[in-house]
């Protein structure tokens, strides 16, 4: 019973990621992107002059899918290379204007289409936070007495 449960919990999670990640794709293809190229944006807005080695970990894809599709943005316009500094022959990633305004669009459009979470009464906005951040903890807990 108790295996039936867990399947139960990790079927919804994949559900609820599932829609997420079709909000997003559709969000994304209003603005003539990808996806992975959203959440590179996202990412890169977040975090100027970061690494393609920094990126490819927070965006959770290997250095050479990154390059990838950092290689299509920069051609693209939406994201600036430069060398560092420090170090010549290191290269960080920033957004451009361009990109930076892009990242603006496609960001407002994609809170327009999960504005239905609202209709959540807010106790329960905290509620799911609430269980949600436990059940991270959790699993962070796991994965690191396993490793």
């Amino acid at each position: 019973m108790q295996e039936q449960r867990i399947l139960e919990i990790f079927q919804s999670y994949r559900e609820v990621h599932q829609a997420f990640f079709q909000l997003m794709t559709k969000a994304a293809s209003k603005h003539k992107l990808t996806a992975l190229q959203l959440i590179v944006l996202r990412v890169l807005r977040e975090h100027p002059e970061i690494r393609l080695s920094d990126l490819a970990e927070k965006v959770k894809l290997g250095n050479s899918t990154t390059s990838g599709i950092v290689d299509r943005m920069v051609k693209a316009g939406l994201v600036d290379r430069e060398r560092t500094e420090t170090d010549r022959r290191a290269m960080t990633l920033t957004l451009s204007e361009k990109g930076m305004a892009l990242w603006r669009e496609t960001e407002a459009t994609r809170l327009h289409m999960m504005r239905s979470l609202l209709e959540l009464p807010e106790e329960d906005q905290r509620e799911l936070d609430r269980i949600q951040q436990k059940v991270l903890q959790l699993l962070r807990n796991y994965r690191e007495e396993e490793a």
